[in-house]
């Protein structure tokens, strides 16, 4: 009886072990597509922000308003994947915190390093064009950068708490912009 109760559980193992190994397979895939989320996140910001970056180092600060207007028409695809690139990485990179593959000290030092570039390429927009020109393509940047970092504070806590000071900088250069556009 016991040799028979034995036998069952081992041809159940097997059958249940031949069964799933494709679909953990599969998940281990999945996983290791999106380890890597936030720092593929970061890189492709930092591509985004490399080429918003070399169209304004040749504008001259406080540009006047036609070549500002006429400059944000030209950085507004990069403003505009940025804000996409951050909306759909929330859910992406809250999976992957989720599985464990992180921790919290790598996920702190990413979001900074992500939030420092916006914040280096917002005020460098600023300084160039002045916030009239790229104020529709900024809010929902900044939206969508909100998103992500409530998604990821729920999952990480303290993480808010972690780039506070930097999501501050960030939204402060945004309402002094708007502080220059009141008559």
């Amino acid at each position: 009886m016991k040799a028979t109760l034995f036998t069952l559980f081992a041809v159940g193992g097997f059958l249940a072990t031949s069964i799933a190994s494709p679909l953990a397979v599969e998940k281990r895939q999945d996983i290791d597509a999106i380890e890597t989320s936030l720092e593929t996140l970061l890189t492709q910001i930092q591509e985004q922000t490399e080429l918003i970056n070399s169209t304004l180092t040749p504008v001259a600060d406080a540009a006047p308003e036609a070549d500002a207007e006429a400059v944000a028409e030209q950085i507004a695809p990069q403003l505009d994947v940025i804000a996409d690139l951050l909306d759909k990485s929330a859910n992406i990179a809250k999976r992957a915190i989720l599985d464990g593959r992180y921790v919290k000290e790598d996920i702190f030092r990413t979001v900074s390093i992500i939030l420092y570039e916006l914040l280096g390429t917002v005020k460098f927009i600023l300084i160039k064009l002045g916030l009239g020109p790229v104020l529709f393509h900024l809010v929902p940047l900044i939206l969508a950068l909100v998103k992500t970092l409530k998604a990821l504070d729920k999952v990480v806590d303290g993480l808010l708490f972690a780039v506070k000071f930097i999501a501050d900088d960030l939204l402060k250069a945004v309402g002094l912009g708007l502080l220059g556009l009141l008559p």
